[in-house]
């Protein structure tokens, strides 16, 4: 039986492998010791904005759809980052916070009452009544009464009003041409609405509602009783007579233009309906032909003589059209 034996060779390499092992894990150790033992890193400097504390970086995958109260906590935060060194000078912003601190806070908290103030109205409502406890609150109860307290109010002119009321009765003065460009912004400021008709801006709508503000204002100062509805009646009877009046006035320039032999373009809309009127009258022919030949097939049908109806044409209305006035020619 043959008896076999490790080379020296080896053994020695495992011993010397064992003992790399063991070296590495005791450095390990005495780093990690090292570290355990040395003071956290102080943070860096800040000087306009505090660093958050870890519990204010915790955020959950909800806490954007919460009311944000962190913001009102700054003047907090910072005092506390000043008494324990992190920051070392104070902010700019820092007493103008802390003479007028935020006082908006959204969230709803318990009422604490103090000993001189009132009983809260919520709580009266579980008091005994009749000889019966309410033990709980419905849902119309327990809503917060006071949810307009934080809205925006909407902004309500009486400008936007009496537009309304005017356009909705003048449609028609939508179609009129109106220049929108403003040289300098202050062109109502050129306006004396003490009459309807202006130099720096034409007859619109917006006349008779400034028009109609100036006669309200005017009869307050004056001491005389006009109504909303007797001012708006007033500018809109004299927007009229100045309307007719422009009118009447285009009318006869164009009356003594054509007299003297002025010749005027035709208009978008005369020129529509004048490409509409030449289709018209071929229809018109065509549609002549085919009623002569639905009467001359039902009279011959009523009388009874059994002979061949005439064919009609075969191709298309357009092509009877075009050959009847190629045949004229």
């Amino acid at each position: 039986m043959r008896q076999t034996h490790r080379e020296p060779s080896d053994t020695r390499k495992q011993t010397q492998t064992t003992q790399t092992r063991r070296n590495n894990n005791e450095n390990y150790q005495q780093n990690k010791n090292r570290k355990a033992a040395e003071p956290p890193p102080r943070p860096p400097h800040v000087t306009t904005r505090p660093s958050e504390s870890p519990s204010e970086k915790k955020t959950t995958f909800f806490s954007h759809m919460k009311i944000q109260t962190r913001a009102a906590g700054v003047l907090e935060r910072t005092s506390h980052y000043l008494k324990a060194g992190v920051i070392r000078n104070k902010p700019s912003w820092y007493n103008a916070v802390a003479a007028f601190p935020p006082a908006t806070d959204l969230t709803k908290k318990p009422v604490n009452l103090q000993f001189n103030q009132r009983q809260d109205p919520f709580s009266q409502m579980f008091e005994k009544k009749d000889g019966r406890f309410k033990t709980r609150a419905n849902r119309a109860e327990r809503q917060q009464q006071n949810n307009s307290v934080s809205r925006i109010p909407k902004l309500a002119f009486l400008e936007d009003q009496l537009r309304d009321v005017f356009y909705h009765q003048h449609p028609w003065e939508f179609a009129r041409p109106k220049v929108l460009v403003e040289n300098d912004g202050a062109e109502q400021s050129k306006c004396d609405w003490s009459h309807m008709l202006q130099f720096h801006k034409p007859l619109d709508g917006e006349s008779v509602v400034q028009r109609t503000l100036w006669l309200l204002q005017d009869a307050k100062k004056s001491g005389e009783e006009k109504t909303l509805f007797d001012a708006y009646d007033q500018a809109r009877f004299e927007f009229y007579q100045l309307r007719m009046a422009e009118e009447m006035e285009s009318a006869v320039a164009k009356e003594e233009s054509a007299m003297y032999g002025a010749v005027f373009a035709s208009s978008n809309m005369s020129w529509g309906l004048e490409k509409e009127q030449e289709f018209i009258d071929v229809w018109a022919k065509v549609g002549e032909e085919r009623t002569k030949i639905r009467e001359a097939s039902r009279n011959r049908s009523s009388a009874g003589s059994g002979a061949d109806e005439p064919a009609e044409p075969s191709g298309s209305i357009w092509e009877s059209t075009f050959t009847t006035e190629e045949e004229s020619k």
